[in-house]
């Protein structure tokens, strides 16, 4: 326990001293925080009526917070395989697969957090804590899974910025099942957030729970852990 608490104090330091972290640790939030709470309003009361669309926008600044925080882990680990932190790790009190886990676990903790306030923060959506509860776990989920596919991609920053910027438009896609017939939009089903987006919708339009999807959701996303957690390992 006491070495997990000298891992935190360490990954605090990295995360102050480099500005790419700082900037995405607190200044994302904030922004997505400030589009949401103000000028996706102002836009629909001066320029276009978007009320109707608010469930949608909510979802998709709601995805962008897992995926910074994905993003986050996944160049904190390349630093880490950089440096052969991750060699070292083998002679280490803790075990390479526990420190991954505390990695990935750690910035799912503060995605979550961030998640379970953002229909409170932003006043686009009024949901039950509650009833959001299990979906905003299953949005915080997807952090681990972002920073192994960026992890598993790519070998150097350079590399993972490309794919960042590649799965940032992925990830998105899911939002057109909102709009198309009942048996279609499974054609997203492949990608993990789809059943997040599902789940949501059935919260906000509904106002009940949707196991299925959520079922589904957290099902998909653990098996897509296995697999790349095993990938990466193998890998590096």
């Amino acid at each position: 326990m006491a070495y997990i608490g000298k891992l935190l104090v360490n990954d605090l330091r990295n995360i102050l001293r480099d500005k790419f972290y700082v900037y995405a640790f607190v200044a994302y939030p904030i922004i997505f925080v400030v589009m949401t709470r103000f000028v996706i309003p102002w836009i629909s009361e001066n320029v276009y009526y978007l009320e109707p669309f608010y469930p949608m926008l909510f979802m998709m600044m709601a995805i962008m917070i897992p995926m910074v925080f994905g993003f986050i882990t996944a160049f904190l680990i390349m630093d880490e395989r950089d440096e052969n932190l991750l060699t070292v790790l083998r002679v280490m009190p803790i075990s390479r697969s526990a420190y991954l886990i505390y990695r990935m676990l750690l910035m799912t903790l503060f995605s979550f957090i961030y998640v379970a306030m953002f229909p409170a923060l932003t006043g686009l959506v009024e949901v039950p804590f509650l009833l959001y509860l299990p979906v905003a776990v299953l949005f915080a989920v997807f952090t681990p899974v972002i920073a192994l596919i960026i992890n598993v991609l790519a070998s150097n920053k350079v590399q993972g910025f490309a794919v960042m910027k590649t799965l940032g438009g992925a990830f998105l896609l899911p939002l057109f099942a909102l709009f198309i017939a009942e048996n279609w939009k499974y054609v997203f089903g492949l990608i993990p957030n789809f059943w997040t987006f599902m789940a949501l919708d059935k919260v906000l339009t509904i106002g009940t729970h949707d196991y299925i999807h959520l079922g589904v959701g957290f099902a998909v996303h653990l098996a897509l852990l296995a697999v790349l957690f095993h990938t990466f390992n193998k890998k590096f």
